[in-house]
């Protein structure tokens, strides 16, 4: 079975620190809710097209983990504000 990934829209303006992906994994977003800032590190992977059960993708920014255990559909929306 699948691992879910829960990603998080950003805002416009975060979009340029992330590389123009407009999603960013649940360890990410951890990690900016913290810090307040997007940090490109070691465990930084661009996944242009995560896509969900539905069929829709998303460019979006995962960690190393998530990277490992992503599979086509496996991606969800997290229920969270866009992060300003």
């Amino acid at each position: 079975m699948a691992q879910t990934i829960w990603i998080h829209k950003l805002a416009e303006a975060k979009k340029a620190e992330a590389d123009g992906m407009g999603y960013i994994c649940e360890h990410l977003f951890q990690g900016l809710t913290q810090s307040g800032k997007l940090t490109k590190a070691k465990g930084w992977n661009s996944v242009p097209n995560a896509s969900a059960k539905d069929g829709s993708t998303y460019p979006a920014l995962f960690c190393d983990s998530c990277v490992k255990h992503y599979n086509n559909g496996n991606v969800r929306m997290a229920k969270e504000p866009v992060l300003v």
